[in-house]
């Protein structure tokens, strides 16, 4: 209750009294004229003045409760700290939008650019010092950039008080200020940048506390409004936007770029159709042999698959499109139509005496789903097919970036008998260590580039290297993409057997493999393997 509430109730309380004493005079000395007219009149000037304190208290007390359910009236310290991130003391994201929108509406015409930024070095304090003392780094971050900043006229102020707040808080670690472009002289990009370089050169060259010191850097998302929005909402998420794609360019300072929205538009409208042609498969799958160029015999096939994105262009290899199945959602099932393929194959290259195996590529980690294992033994037992007659390749950076679970798999797979092979190994001293802890099948390099001349004299020298170093390790060696016969005979001068490329087939479609394996059998009668059905050679 308030003070003014209880003097109103005092007084009344005490003209009550007044009344009451009044009438009791009145009775009393009711024979003794002048005392009982003094008493009248009291009892009378009491009961009028109680009546009008009455008026008055319910007249306040109801003003009071119409101001306190229509406009809520809150102190100066209660408005700060629902405008105010608590950490820094800057406005807050709703706050600056409310600002933004009414400058917006208030001033037709007006250009302004949202520059949104963060410290790109900051994450490391809370793990070492934790989020107290990281608030405490903060603070001051926010405090020195205010300050420098604190007198350019351009930049909204988002603040109540009369000293201008031309910095917010976003969420996170982000910070947001304001450029008013409207009556700029100079190029949009000219003033925006030394914006940012002054916010830059703002923050002490080391940032301390206690035995902890770390030298902060910013980097800043651009967007224009008109140009990259019309609203707060959406001007802010496109500069959000630009500052995440100049992190992943390492760039400082990065505009937004309408073209993204249209690329993404582009992006979208090609992940949906992908997952289409997946679920009604309609992608191609062929074979490519891979041959002992020395006698040529048949040591395996590669299962690959094609999509025809256009009509107009060539298709595209599963390493072109498969990022974006898997954004589609539908890179497993893709994998799993492939493995199906393959097991049918075999299945067919059994039943005319052929025992080679079939390779089918995993182009990422998040293929090894967990029913993959179960899903690779109910073919295998389904088709009454050995496991050593498949092959599971994978890239060389799925395999080092490859975590325990997906190990495990691996490991569950060579249980069934099926071998592993590494595509593109470049021999790195990272590689080698998985090659030898993992027991790997069979390893490929790419041979696109590799030629019989003076030309390309690291690409040989890397090769030749790697082909001595596998026969030492004593594990199959595959040069694929040999499309020439330079390439072709500069592989075989240093030593290497094995290739796979347009120089012996560029793809066999399933359904024609034994007519392609009649045409080479007679082509070369030495590779005819003994338990091959007569019909076919």
């Amino acid at each position: 209750m308030s003070r003014f509430n209880a003097k109103y109730i005092l007084l009344f309380i005490i003209l009550i009294v007044i009344v009451a004493l009044s009438t009791l005079f009145a009775q009393q000395y009711s024979e003794n004229f002048p005392i009982s007219l003094i008493a009248i009149i009291s009892y009378l000037v009491a009961v009028i003045t109680a009546t009008v304190l009455a008026l008055l208290f319910i007249q306040k007390s109801f003003s009071s409760t119409v101001v306190k359910a229509d406009t809520e009236i809150i102190s100066v310290e209660e408005l700060f700290s629902y405008t105010h991130d608590p950490t820094t003391n800057l406005p807050t994201a709703q706050q600056a939008q409310r600002t933004f929108e009414a400058a917006i509406k208030s001033n037709t015409g007006q250009r302004y650019a949202t520059v949104v930024f963060k410290p790109v070095n900051f994450q490391q304090v809370n793990s070492l010092l934790g989020h107290h003392n990281s608030d405490l780094l903060l603070l001051q971050l926010a405090y020195c950039l205010q300050q420098k900043i604190s007198d350019n006229v351009s930049l909204l102020s988002f603040g109540f008080s009369p000293e201008p707040v031309r910095i917010a808080r976003l969420q996170s670690l982000q910070f947001l200020v304001v450029y008013n472009l409207t009556d700029s002289r100079f190029d949009d990009e000219i003033m925006l940048d030394e914006l940012c370089h002054q916010l830059a050169d703002s923050v002490p060259n080391a940032m301390s506390f206690k035995s902890f010191s770390l030298n902060f850097e910013l980097a800043f998302g651009i967007a224009i409004s008109g140009e990259h929005g019309d609203n707060f909402d959406e001007i802010i998420a496109h500069a959000g936007d630009a500052l995440l794609n100049g992190l992943q360019k390492q760039q400082a300072i990065n505009y937004f770029d309408k073209k993204s929205i249209v690329y993404n538009q582009s992006q979208l409208a090609r992940m949906e159709a992908i997952r289409q042609d997946i679920k009604e498969e309609k992608l191609f799958c062929y074979l490519q042999p891979q041959v002992n160029i020395n006698n040529h015999n048949i040591v395996g096939f590669q299962l690959r698959v094609h999509w025809y994105e256009s009509e107009l262009v060539k298709p595209l290899e599963l390493y072109d499109f498969s990022e974006l199945a898997e954004h589609s959602g539908e890179l497993y099932l893709l994998t799993k139509q492939m493995l199906k393929q393959a097991f049918n194959t075999l299945e067919s290259l059994h039943n005319i005496g052929v025992y080679q195996r079939i390779s089918v590529t995993l182009s990422s980690a998040s293929l090894f789903e967990v029913d993959l294992v179960d899903y690779i033994e109910t073919k295998l037992q389904q088709h009454k097919i050995s496991g050593k007659y498949l092959m599971i390749e994978l890239s060389e950076n799925v395999m080092i970036s490859a975590s325990n679970r997906v190990k495990v798999i691996i490991d569950q797979l060579k249980s069934l008998d099926i071998k592993i092979s590494i595509a593109n190994f470049s021999g790195s001293y990272e590689s080698l260590r998985y090659v030898r802890k993992m027991a790997i099948h069979q390893l490929k390099i790419n041979c696109q580039q590799l030629s019989n001349d003076s030309s390309n004299r690291v690409d040989k020298a890397i090769t030749n290297a790697l082909v001595t170093l596998t026969r030492s390790m004593k594990i199959p060696l595959v040069g694929t993409d040999i499309d020439r016969h330079d390439a072709s005979e500069a592989y075989i001068t240093m030593g290497g057997e094995l290739i796979q490329g347009d120089i012996i087939h560029s793809g066999v479609v399933p359904d024609e493999i034994e007519i392609w394996l009649e045409k080479w059998y007679l082509q070369h009668p030495g590779s005819i393997p003994p338990e091959a059905r007569p019909s076919i050679y």
